[in-house]
């Protein structure tokens, strides 16, 4: 088998670059399965388990492709053996392929779908801690009013504790009152600073697509304070984190942190998330359209709001 991942991206991954990290896991696995894979990418890029070729949409007939992997939807739909991965809430109005994957269960049924695959990670590009500072860690585009970092601000000194977050550049404040602004931090430095954080707050006000973030607390061993949005409740159960339906029972959440086993966080991680179970999954998705089957019985489309802001007080 012959598999093309297509996402106009540079590789190999800089800064945060969560797609593309879920892109280059997926390659490795492919590899590793002795599957031949070839990544249709940014000019001037690398991968040490894809051929890789400037980004082309024609790519499955020039390079005789069996099956070509879209991280984009392509400006249309294909009919050859294909698959597209939403990775973010789609619109009212947007055209999908039939063959489209969503990343979580509650993501694929808020678009009339049942095709989903967890995005999984290397657990060897983190580091894992037993003994656990006391600092909060945010991790998300700052930018996102839905991320809602304003609330996590809020929480962690409710809570009196420190945060860093690692997502935007905010240096001006960095320091006040507690609240360090890390700006966009490469793996190296969010993989320490997640190795160390007593927990993750995820106050999000939107449906989450998925949600890796929280994924890289829990395989570093730190425990999740998430709002119960999207696919949230799927990725956080009671032995690894909280959900929550206020700020105020996130705050009460925080104290009782030490309860949480960072043994028990990783391995629900690694029993979910690992980017081999991502592989066997979209394995089984290529041989169902190489056998000409749909992925989804009707065409996805948006059914229940996706992006707007919640209220969460």
């Amino acid at each position: 088998m012959k598999i093309a991942l297509v996402h106009n991206a540079k590789f190999p991954v800089k800064g945060y670059g969560g797609t593309e990290r879920v892109v280059s896991w997926l390659a490795k696995g492919l590899c590793e399965r002795g599957i031949e894979v070839v990544l249709s990418c940014a000019p001037d890029s690398q991968c040490p388990y894809a051929k890789v070729v400037p980004f082309n949409e024609k790519i499955y007939t020039e390079l005789a492709c069996d099956v070509v992997h879209y991280f984009n939807t392509p400006p249309e739909i294909p009919d050859y053996p294909h698959l597209v991965t939403l990775g973010g809430n789609g619109k009212v109005g947007e055209n999908y392929s039939i063959n489209t994957v969503f990343v979580s269960q509650n993501h694929a049924y808020r678009h009339g779908a049942s095709a989903f695959v967890y995005n999984g990670l290397d657990p060897d590009e983190y580091i894992f801690e037993k003994d656990r500072d006391k600092y909060l860690v945010f991790l998300a585009k700052a930018s996102w009013s839905v991320k809602n970092v304003k609330g996590a601000v809020r929480i962690a000194r409710k809570s009196h504790r420190s945060l860093h977050i690692m997502g935007g550049s905010r240096k001006f404040f960095n320091g006040w009152r507690d609240v360090f602004w890390e700006g966009m931090v490469d793996g190296e430095v969010k993989a320490k600073w997640l190795s160390k954080a007593a927990g993750l707050l995820f106050p999000v006000l939107w449906h989450e697509p998925f949600g890796i973030a929280v994924v890289e607390a829990l395989v570093s061993g730190a425990p999740v304070i998430a709002t119960p949005f999207g696919s949230l409740p799927e990725l956080v159960n009671s032995q690894v984190g909280k959900i929550c339906l206020s700020e105020a029972e996130m705050v009460e959440a925080v104290s009782h942190l030490d309860r949480y086993s960072s043994t028990v966080c990783r391995d629900w991680a690694l029993s979910k998330f690992h980017y081999k179970l991502m592989v066997d999954k979209y394995i089984s998705y290529y041989e169902k359209v190489l056998n000409r089957n749909t992925l989804n019985k009707i065409l996805p489309m948006v059914t229940a709001p996706t992006g707007q802001l919640f209220e969460f007080k």
